[in-house]
Parts: C-alpha cells; structure tokens; sequence
C-alpha cells in the first residue's frame, strides 16, 4: 500500500513539470523585425526610440532600435505596431524597394553587405537624368548583394555645359540579415 501511494505521488509530481513549463513561457512577448525575424522574450522597457528586453532563461537585457522592429505582440495578446513592413510587400531583391540615404542613423544595427557604386548611363540629357541613372543603377547593384539600404559616401556631377553630363555615385549596402558567406551560396 505504501509503495503505490508513493508511486502515485512520484508519478503526479513529475506530471505537474509540463504545467510549470507552460507557465513559464506563457508571459513571453513576441517581437516581429522587420526583416522577417521573430524574438520570443520578455519585454522590459519601451522608450522612445529603444526597445529593452531579456532572452528566456537570461538575466542579460537587449537593447534594440524601435526603427527595426514592425510590431510586438505581447503575452497578453495586445499588438503594438512600430513600423509598417513596406519591404514585404515586395519580393526580396526587388531594386525598387532600396533605400538610398546619406544618415549614418538610418544604418545603425544593420548588417554590412559590401561596397557598391554606379555611374549614370551614356545617354543622360541633363545632370538630373543622370542623377537618376546612377540611382537606378546603384539600386540594382545594392539588390543583387541583398543589400536593403544604401549609405552614400561618396557622389560626384561631372560634365555640362556642351558637355554630357555624368553622376558617379558609391556607397555600403547595409541588409536586415547578415550577408551569406561563399560556401552558403553553394549548397
């Protein structure tokens, strides 16, 4: 009689393990990136401009930019939307969804895709359709590395005047997600 009711108690003890599980990661907020990721964590702080939280089983707090965040939702169900996802609405790769900017804020937390430049076509008129070529092109190029947004560092007008007129434009691709390495490309 004695080793059933111990049997018993043992088997509903080790029965309850799930239900503290449960409990444990049903106060967890999901946070929602722009770039397609999701974080399940433990909000703890909103500002302005910042978002602090904690990984599950970690005392350590993250600090992540708001601009990078589309919405989180919290474990209570609430939604609060940060930013719209614009970049999914369009195909991944799609040139015309990237951004050119010359604030190094717009980049910050962001992954470096590697170095791209463009310079306008032959064929320009005037020195604003060969700014707008450059663009385009830089775009292009910024999108085949998988890069999102464009940090210029370096833009040049030359010719005019009886002249044609040629834009010569550089910059970093920055992406939401790092750059693949070469042996990732070929698997």
């Amino acid at each position: 009689m004695k080793t059933k009711s111990l049997i018993i108690i043992a088997f509903a003890f080790f029965m309850s393990f799930p239900l503290f599980a449960q409990e444990e990661y049903a106060d967890l907020d999901t946070i929602y990136m722009l770039g397609r990721k999701k974080l399940v964590v433990k909000i703890k702080n909103i500002s302005s401009l910042t978002v602090r939280y904690s990984e599950p089983g970690s005392d350590e707090t993250i600090t992540l930019e708001r601009k990078q965040i589309q919405q989180i939702v919290f474990s209570n169900g609430r939604k609060e939307v940060f930013n719209k996802p614009v970049m999914m609405m369009v195909e991944e790769g799609d040139w015309k969804t990237v951004i050119i900017t010359d604030r190094k804020n717009d980049v910050q937390g962001l992954y470096e895709m590697g170095m791209v430049d463009a310079q306008s076509s032959a064929g320009s008129r005037s020195a604003k359709s060969a700014k707008n070529s450059a663009i385009i092109r830089l775009q292009k190029k910024a999108a085949n590395i998988g890069g999102m947004i464009v940090l210029v560092t370096k833009e040049e007008s030359v010719g005019g005047f009886g002249e044609p007129p040629t834009y010569v434009i550089e910059g970093m691709a920055y992406g939401y997600e790092p750059p693949k390495k070469a042996e990732d490309k070929n698997e």
